[in-house]
């Protein structure tokens, strides 16, 4: 980690960075645990936590406990990492709350808090009464506002769309300026042209570097257009991890991914294995193929579906096409994958490590998995 004027903790654009995603929250213990093991390893930069209710679908697991919180007691646990939320949305928290929130991380970190921000996911949001209509247009405003109140030093009225402000305040002012920074998730279209807009960092979910590397050139067109220098932008990175020597496990966890694929087309398409009679197995399930997203179903959704006339068009996906979209494998697997992604563009790296705490997964428990990406894999991404 290294200071610079404006952020004296944040990570320094460019450089290759390594962090995780402490996804799951049941027991406090437990997290502080991966935190204070994370800091005994080192190299790793940032420690990330969602801003969740319910769990990712078709698998979820609903046990979260509040980010805003644990971000704070981690500025104290760990005084040299980084920390962000990954990711919110501009749903759930007005933007003046949101903006106060991440003025207060800002201030208890000094400088080292990073502000996730999504459109938003269905699960956090249909069961709890919020509505998720025109999602994008409401983050695009939420992150206006709160630029707002974070630089003008009088009253700040607005009138727009979604949010209106009438001579509203927000002190004290983010230590880090112009503002804390702020990473947006997503890759569609419209996400992507936001963040060039908009955003300090890019923060997708990519499942090929290919796509990787075409949403990020597609930002920095987008950046150049708006007079933007593509290198000021951070090149974030989220992906789950699964390590392990035994191919039988490996082929148990891909095998879930299989899955989880009748719920993405478009890496079906970048795998070369969608064919165009399959949309009309989606709109008997009342699915249209090229709006699929978290935001648009949730695991609710998932069990209305009929799995049986859907699984067939992922049957035939080979095992080496799972593990050509998963950071999944040996040791020596993955470390190639995360470097795949490294010749892709991507430079700032987010883990969500999938193996289990319990002994019964060692040699390959999430504390293994986690010592050997810090102290094995990372060291051969900076050489």
């Amino acid at each position: 980690m290294k200071a610079t004027a404006n952020h004296p903790w944040v990570l320094v654009v460019g450089m290759i960075e390594i962090g995780q995603q402490l996804f799951y929250s049941r027991s406090w213990d437990l997290v502080k645990t991966k935190v204070t093991k994370m800091i005994e390893q080192k190299n790793w930069s940032t420690c990330w936590v969602p801003d969740h209710l319910r769990g990712l679908p078709p698998f979820a697991i609903d046990a979260f406990l509040s980010p805003w919180t644990m971000l704070g007691a981690f500025t104290e646990l760990a005084p040299d990492m980084s920390f962000g939320v990954a990711v919110t949305d501009a749903i759930r928290l007005h933007p003046a709350i949101l903006a106060q929130n991440a003025v207060s991380l800002d201030h208890q970190s000094e400088g080292r808090f990073i502000l996730g921000m999504g459109a938003g996911e269905k699960m956090n949001l249909a069961v709890y009464g919020f509505d998720s209509k025109y999602a994008v247009s409401r983050l695009q405003e939420c992150i206006e506002v709160m630029k707002k109140l974070w630089s003008q030093t009088g009253p700040v009225s607005h009138q727009g769309r979604f949010f209106q402000l009438d001579r509203a305040v927000l002190e004290p002012k983010p230590l880090t300026q112009p503002n804390p920074p702020i990473w947006i998730a997503g890759n569609g279209p419209r996400t992507r042209r936001l963040t060039a807009e908009h955003a300090d960092g890019w923060f997708p979910f990519p499942a090929l570097p290919s796509m990787y590397q075409e949403g990020l050139n597609d930002i920095h067109q987008h950046m150049k257009s708006l007079g933007r220098d593509p290198s000021s932008l951070s090149a974030g990175f989220w992906g789950r991890v699964f390590m392990h020597d035994d191919s039988d496990r490996v082929s148990q966890y891909l095998g879930g991914l299989r899955g989880q694929l009748v719920l993405q087309p478009k890496v079906l398409e970048a795998l070369g294995y969608w064919k165009e009679e399959y949309a009309s197995v989606y709109r008997e399930q009342g699915i249209h193929p090229d709006r699929i997203s978290l935001l648009t179903y949730d695991a609710d959704d998932v069990a209305q579906l009929d799995i049986s006339k859907m699984l067939p068009i992922v049957a035939d996906i080979p095992e080496d096409a799972l593990k050509a979209i998963s950071l999944a494998g040996t040791p020596e697997e993955v470390g190639k994958k995360i470097r795949a992604f490294v010749d892709a563009g991507a430079r700032s790296f987010c883990f969500e490590i999938i193996n289990g705490v319990s002994k019964r997964n060692a040699p390959f428990t999430y504390f293994d998995v986690s010592r050997i990406i810090a102290e094995d894999i990372y060291p051969t991404l900076t050489s």
